[in-house]
């Protein structure tokens, strides 16, 4: 059965220190985790505390058999992407869905991992736009080089991932690539290129982003220089992880993995005391495997929010023939078209079905979002939220109740009849 969420130690952390880290944010610890950050990330985090919250409003789910009507409510999240546990994970398992399902051709892929040194990471945390011109400049240089090896130009495409949050959350922002091992030339023939060595592209890598840091004014010629003339430079390309054309389990996971929110719950435990309260840091990292860090409760809540976005930020990008307005000419490349991902076949069958339009104009397809919300619990949770436990007949969401009066004597109801929410704040009631 499902069970919804309640209030869980992350949010009560957040409940019980936050205010003083808002306070003391500017005078304190702006210079290091950013200046001018601190209204957005008091945006984000009231959003998470009140996220699974019931007195914040329900949906009233019921069975659809007469006989059983039997109905439970479901709390609102806070759709705090790359921050809340619980909401970012619903946005990685959508997005690995929309991946493998809709937009990888079935051809071979291939991971790639940019990264830069300590001394320019800093840049990136106090321009946190920063990561959208770098993410250009990777996408041309894997053009380039996919043009040079084929010795013609090639059309490729690439799936970008900006991450902020290396290990334990410390900052160190790097970029990972889901790219087609190749492109189809001007006569729509798949081009494939296998990859050696890659120290060449990890050079002009380095090259071209000390000249684009030099340009933008961000270091002095003598930085620049001196980057250049470092024997380990910081600077690096992997691509070892390869994805073959047919196997959709490593398009899902790998998917999954470079769109992960900075923190897991599974890898944090909590010990509180009247002295301090400490947070412990569990690595499964496969370098940091075992090893615990702790942290006091300010600095861990510190370094997990220095992660937050700006407001409107894209930190997932698509180049090429999977950018969207590329994607909406695939229609037009047979070559392509052939090797579309079923899913997006489907979807192009049902736009141009006109029954289907015509229910979806109608607002009869309204119950979408809610298919999808049951999708993604029943991936996660291996149950289907909308399938009655009792008699197993479908349910549906028949009422959203946000009148804070109305939810009262729902929750009231709920802790009479021993079923009260799990962190209700029995003051609301």
């Amino acid at each position: 059965m499902y069970h919804p969420r309640g209030i869980n130690d992350l949010q009560i952390l957040f409940k019980k220190h936050f205010q003083s880290i808002a306070e003391q944010y500017e005078s304190k610890y702006a210079v290091i985790y950013g200046r001018f950050r601190i209204e957005r990330i008091t945006e984000v985090v009231e959003k998470f505390i009140l996220c699974g919250d019931y007195s914040q409003g329900v949906a009233r789910i019921q069975c659809t058999n007469p006989e059983c009507k039997y109905e439970y409510f479901r709390p609102f999240s806070c759709k705090s992407f790359y921050f809340c546990p619980s909401c970012s994970q619903k946005r990685t398992l959508l997005f690995s869905e929309y991946m493998k399902d809709n937009l990888l051709l079935s051809l071979p892929h291939r991971q790639f991992v940019f990264t830069v040194p300590r001394i320019l990471r800093p840049y990136f945390r106090h321009n946190r736009r920063l990561f959208s011109d770098v993410s250009r400049l990777i996408f041309a240089i894997i053009h380039r080089f996919y043009n040079g090896a084929a010795k013609t130009s090639i059309k490729t495409g690439m799936v970008l991932a900006y991450q902020s949050a290396g290990e334990f959350l410390r900052f160190n922002p790097h970029f990972h690539c889901l790219v087609l091992e190749g492109g189809f030339d001007e006569n729509g023939r798949f081009v494939h290129i296998p990859l050696g060595n890659l120290n060449r592209m990890s050079e002009y890598f380095r090259r071209v982003i000390i000249k684009f840091f030099l340009k933008k004014q961000l270091i002095s010629a003598k930085i620049a220089t001196s980057l250049i003339n470092w024997r380990h430079s910081g600077f690096s390309v992997d691509a070892s992880v390869h994805i073959p054309a047919g196997s959709s389990k490593t398009r899902e996971a790998l998917s999954q993995y470079i769109a992960r929110p900075p923190l897991s719950l599974k890898k944090i435990s909590i010990e509180e005391n009247k002295e301090a309260t400490v947070v412990y840091y569990t690595s499964d990292n496969e370098f940091f495997k075992g090893k615990i860090e702790s942290f006091p409760v300010t600095r861990f809540l510190l370094e997990l929010t220095q992660h937050i976005p700006p407001r409107g930020s894209q930190y997932i990008r698509r180049y090429g023939l999977y950018a969207s307005r590329t994607k909406g000419k695939w229609p037009d490349m047979p070559h392509v078209l052939r090797l579309a991902p079923a899913g997006w076949k489907a979807e192009r069958l049902k736009a141009s079905d006109p029954v289907q339009s015509y229910y979806e104009e109608s607002g009869v397809l309204d119950q979408e979002s809610s298919r999808t919300w049951a999708k993604l619990i029943a991936q996660v949770y291996e149950v289907d939220p909308l399938e009655c436990p009792r008699c197993h007949s479908p349910m549906n969401v028949i009422a959203v109740i946000t009148e804070p009066e109305e939810v009262r004597k729902i929750l009231r109801h709920l802790v009479k009849v021993g079923r009260s929410p799990p962190g209700l704040d029995p003051s609301f009631v």
